[in-house]
């Protein structure tokens, strides 16, 4: 029990998580009742299911959330239950605990707020791994996932198929093609009469989401589509594309509508439902009908048009439905397993039938239909002894000729020694042909042998899962496996990623091996981010720089740079035309190649020293100025010289030519 641990005063009224109630127990031995004896402190409110113990206790009161303890040792000891992800108490649902295991609905706050995750445990309860993703939730916390009570280890669910939970390799293209389907549907009715349009499939309501049926018969390991029967119940081909071609039935979220999928212990390998077949569930009256399978959800048919409701009786021997969405004055029946139908006026009045009910075990014929005519309610008592039948013989020599019975084992039709969770079990049946009645008190022989192990009776361990009609366990990388430090990249490390389903009683056969995981990317550390963020502006640096230096102006600026300081020094003049100054000596052409071209022809420029003082400068201008002075005393001196120049004599014994001008 819970309890407040302050005991002064009136106790409050636990209507919010509180850290001042624990979960304790008193010994019932002692004779005055003890002092409380605190098992959970912080633990607020418990469930007790089968051999386990389920306490939500607070992790903080300010955030009012908890966390899920678990017990399977009667309370000696309890575990955190252990998810991939954090939960809370307002997000989960324990659906089953009847085989030895915990089947856990968790909401993890996701904004579709009418799903959740589906977790199994191990047989201590609180190692929980991935099932079925998506798993379709009422407002009031009912799930679309139900046990089929008259088998080991087969359930059924409805789960919302989207695109984050594409477990199957192709949602996507599936959901697309679904799209353009309803899209048809719509454009066909546009052309058609009103009478036409009524009377058409409705297209599927852009807020619906797409909803799919799936059957595990390993509690949960692995979960599979439900098979379409080929033929309607007027023997005609169903028409479906293979690709998309599954049956699908509704759920308990939708019972005000259409009667959920349903089964009994006693009536052995029966299932009903109401659905359609097509590559989601569709909700319109017009498309759902009502589906029986009699060997465990195999296999189905198509029981009759139009959704009813429904119940067993004479361990299976007997089904008796009604409409359940229009006003009826029939009784439909099968005393067969559906393969045959009767009907009989019920009233000449039309009643709308909310149910029909028999005693809990489904071993009598005898039945209540109650449901309303207008605004009174109307209740009948149906009882089918009075057809006469005989009751069935030959329990013993079932299969023989002369015997009422057949035997039958349960598959998932992926082997041929049809077993179930490592063993065949093998029942004793009615014949379908067999026209009599089990009666209330047949009990029905049953015998067990263990199989070979084979991949099915394997489940995925913590971190892995499967995805929907795969048998194969994938590394989820949910963080619940711990990477070794040594993993590198490009490396692989090995894992365990399959555990025996619990309560599977295979021997020998297939035996898992280590699954080899490819190491991630390990992040980079702290100083690693610096030095690649040292290399990363120091390259957006280097590369600003190279496109400027492609740039034209920036190029003369450079060029050009360090003159300015050289403005004021002067040159001696050279020639007829001197520069300025040393800047306009070079002037623009700054890329002139003036070491080359055509004045390799002249004498190399000397070098002037411009350091001399201004003594030897006068002593120049005053040399210059004497040899002007000269040149002009020679001219003047011709000048003024006589025409007449006299001749020399010719000298003694010279030759007789003419007279030679020496000047």
């Amino acid at each position: 029990f819970t309890h407040f641990r302050k005991k002064a005063g009136d106790q409050p009224k636990l209507y919010i998580w509180s850290s001042d109630v624990d979960f304790a127990y008193m010994d019932a031995d002692v004779k005055f009742w003890g002092s409380p004896v605190t098992m959970v402190a912080l633990g607020n409110k418990f469930l007790v299911s089968h051999k386990f113990i389920f306490v939500a206790k607070v992790k903080d009161v300010a955030a009012q959330t908890v966390m899920l303890m678990v017990s399977a040792d009667g309370g000696r000891t309890f575990n955190a239950a252990q998810l991939p992800t954090e939960i809370d108490e307002k997000s989960y649902t324990v659906l089953d605990t009847s085989e030895g295991l915990v089947m856990l609905h968790v909401n993890h706050g996701a904004k579709e707020a009418q799903v959740g995750n589906v977790y199994i445990s191990d047989d201590k309860g609180y190692r929980f791994t991935l099932s079925l993703p998506n798993n379709v939730r009422g407002t009031n916390g009912d799930c679309e996932f139900d046990k089929v009570l008259s088998l080991e280890g087969v359930y059924m669910a409805n789960f919302k198929e989207t695109k984050s939970s594409d477990t199957s390799g192709g949602v996507d293209d599936k959901t697309k093609e679904a799209a353009e389907e309803s899209q048809a549907l719509e454009e066909e009715t546009k052309s058609g009469t009103e009478v036409d349009k009524r009377r058409a499939p409705k297209s599927k309501a852009k807020e619906e989401s797409v909803v799919r049926t799936v059957i595990s018969f390993d509690k949960g390991g692995a979960w599979s589509y439900l098979k379409p029967p080929r033929v309607d119940s007027t023997g005609k081909q169903i028409e479906c594309p293979p690709d998309k071609c599954w049956l699908h039935l509704h759920g308990i979220t939708n019972f005000h509508n259409y009667a959920p999928f349903y089964s009994t212990e006693n009536a052995i390998g029966i299932i009903m439902g109401t659905g359609n077949v097509g590559p989601s569930l569709r909700f319109e009256p017009d498309q759902t009908n009502t589906y029986l399978s009699r060997n465990g959800g195999l296999t189905w048919i198509e029981a009759h048009k139009g959704a009813f409701i429904y119940e067993y009786g004479d361990h299976g021997g007997l089904v008796v439905m009604a409409d359940d969405v229009r006003k009826t004055k029939l009784v439909v029946f099968s005393w067969n397993e559906g393969q045959s139908w009767y009907d009989f006026e019920l009233s000449s009045m039309p009643v709308e039938v909310d149910n029909i009910v028999t005693e809990p075990n489904a071993t009598s014929t005898k039945f209540l239909l109650y449901g309303t005519r207008g605004d009174t309610g109307v209740m009948y008592h149906l009882d089918f002894e009075s057809l006469g039948q005989p009751l069935c013989k030959g329990v013993w020599a079932a299969d023989s000729v002369s015997s009422d019975y057949e035997t039958w084992s349960p598959s998932d039709g992926k082997n041929t020694e049809k077993c179930l969770m490592g063993k065949q079990v093998t029942y004793t049946r009615r014949k379908q042909t067999s026209e009599c009645f089990n009666g209330e008190r047949f009990e029905r022989p049953v015998s067990r042998k263990n199989c070979e192990c084979t991949q099915e009776d394997f489940e995925c361990e913590v971190g892995f899962t499967r995805p929907v009609g795969s048998t194969e366990c994938r590394f989820a990388d949910d963080g619940s496996i711990k990477i070794p430090m040594s993993c590198n990249r490009n490396d692989h490390f090995f894992a365990t990623g399959y555990r025996k389903v619990v309560g599977d009683t295979c021997e020998g056969g297939w035996q898992p091996q280590q699954v080899s995981v490819a190491c991630p990317a390990k992040p980079m550390s702290k100083g690693a981010w610096s030095v690649l963020g040292a290399l990363g502006m120091l390259a957006v640096v280097l590369a600003a720089v190279n496109m400027l230096s492609q740039n034209d102006r920036v190029k003369g600026i450079f060029a050009n740079y360090g003159f300015e300081s050289f403005g004021t020094v002067r040159y001696a003049n050279i020639g007829s035309k001197a520069p300025e100054s040393a800047l306009d000596s070079v002037g623009t052409r700054f890329d002139a190649d003036f070491i080359e071209g055509d004045q390799d022809d002249f004498d190399a420029p000397q070098l002037m020293n411009y350091t001399n003082d201004r003594d030897r400068d006068s002593r120049d201008r005053d040399r210059d100025r004497d040899s002007r002075d000269r040149e002009e005393t020679r001219r003047s001196a011709l000048d003024t010289a006589s025409e007449a120049v006299p001749r020399l004599a010719r000298p003694p014994g010279g030759p007789k030519e003419e007279d030679v001008d020496l000047l």
